[in-house]
């Protein structure tokens, strides 16, 4: 069935307007061209460089930082002298390996994951496998602070938030500067990299047979673990 206003509009058409949609219409053998000409052009979008826009790359000026401002260099007296104990030459970081707070494990996973990386030796102080490693982390720090914390040779650099900083600008690695590298990458035999292994005394039970039983009392606390029963790997804790 013909569309009648389309034939009343074909029929009241000037010649020269019937003359330029005949050159506007694509010609048989160029419409499969076209297509495929539009098809290219959406799946390899025009860079800028070809329409003549110089193209646009990161580079650290972009950023707002001088050159005097890159080029400054961060060292160990910076940052705020506060010294865990058989921390003065070494690296330690207290985490926590209790997922209870989602963000605080994050954080904690992120700072070794980032040592781990270095390839350096450090110290791990799990402070939810041992509670002396929190009354020490709070006694150095003056407060009840959340792990994890970080001290390179005797100094606080921070938590994760200022630790990741420094990586992504660069400048952790140069703060890591002479502690001595792992020799394996191999876990320790005795804890498997936990740190901590069950008392031998008690089984992890808190619990031993007293010699004196006159009081009526037949179990004492074990005087050589924790309170979660266990002591420090005698292999890799030493």
């Amino acid at each position: 069935m013909v569309n009648c206003s389309e034939h009343f509009s074909q029929e009241h058409m000037t010649e020269n307007e019937i003359e330029d949609d005949q050159e506007l219409a694509p010609k048989d053998g160029q419409r499969g061209s076209k297509v495929a000409l539009i098809n290219g052009i959406i799946d390899h979008p025009i860079s800028n460089e070809v329409r003549g826009v110089p193209e646009t790359k990161f580079s650290p000026s972009s950023t707002g930082e001088t050159n005097q401002e890159q080029g400054a260099s961060l060292h160990l007296p910076d940052f705020e002298d506060k010294c865990p104990p058989g921390g003065s030459d070494s690296v330690i970081v207290y985490t926590t390996s209790l997922r209870g707070i989602r963000k605080t494990f994050e954080d904690c996973h992120a700072i070794k994951f980032l040592l781990d990386s270095f390839r350096i030796v450090y110290y791990e102080r799990d402070v939810s496998m041992d509670l002396e490693f929190r009354e020490e982390l709070w006694r150095v720090l003056g407060g009840r602070v959340t792990p994890p914390r970080l001290f390179i040779r005797g100094r606080h650099v921070g938590g994760a938030d200022e630790v990741v900083h420094l990586h992504e600008q660069g400048k952790l690695h140069g703060l890591l500067d002479g502690i001595p590298l792992a020799s394996s990458s191999q876990m320790c035999r005795a804890c498997a990299g936990a740190r901590f292994v069950l008392c031998s005394s008690c089984n992890g039970s808190r619990k031993v047979f007293k010699d004196d039983q006159n009081d009526g009392m037949l179990f004492a606390r074990c005087c050589h673990c924790n309170e979660n029963g266990l002591i420090k790997c005698p292999i890799c804790c030493c």
